[in-house]
């Protein structure tokens, strides 16, 4: 007999819905990549600028939870800066979005992003946690790539 957890877990990903290579073809995976990696650098940025902001983290089986570590206002001064993220309120707004697409993507989805994109680890290692194949992989690397695209409006046709 399951445990109502194991259920949980086993439905978590029930209506993760990765996008088919033939539902990709009018979009142009490498340009719209290199606008998720710029997107990514600023939000980098931004996490460490807004430190008491909302912030998007991954429990250790890559499902999203949204955190606020204080709920105090951060100096308005320091609000005017460079970036294009350039307040904390479009921070938040930022991070409230990765929230939920963080929720709708599977859990391969989230690590790349999370572990290649974000962390710098390589793809290799996200490909041996799930046991991926190179088209597999592949596949659920461009489906990210667009999904967030997507989200974001950073993606590029072709």
């Amino acid at each position: 007999m399951e445990t109502r957890l194991e259920q949980e877990i086993q439905e978590e990903f029930a209506d993760s819905f990765t996008l088919t290579n033939k539902e990709m073809e009018i979009y142009d995976i490498d340009a719209t990549y290199e606008n998720v990696v710029e997107k990514l650098k600023e939000f980098k940025i931004a996490r460490n600028k807004f430190i008491n902001g909302y912030h998007v983290r991954l429990t250790p089986n890559y499902r999203p939870r949204l955190e606020q570590f204080t709920h105090n206002i951060s100096d308005p001064v320091g609000k005017a800066v460079e970036y294009k993220l350039d307040n904390e309120q479009e921070y938040n707004l930022f991070n409230i979005q990765l929230d939920k697409l963080y929720a709708t993507m599977s859990c391969e989805e989230n690590a790349y992003i999370n572990d290649c994109l974000l962390c710098g680890r390589s793809e290799i290692s996200v490909k041996a946690k799930f046991g991926l194949g190179r088209d597999t992989f592949t596949n659920i690397k461009h489906s990210a790539i667009v999904r967030f695209g997507i989200v974001f409006n950073i993606i590029v046709y072709k």
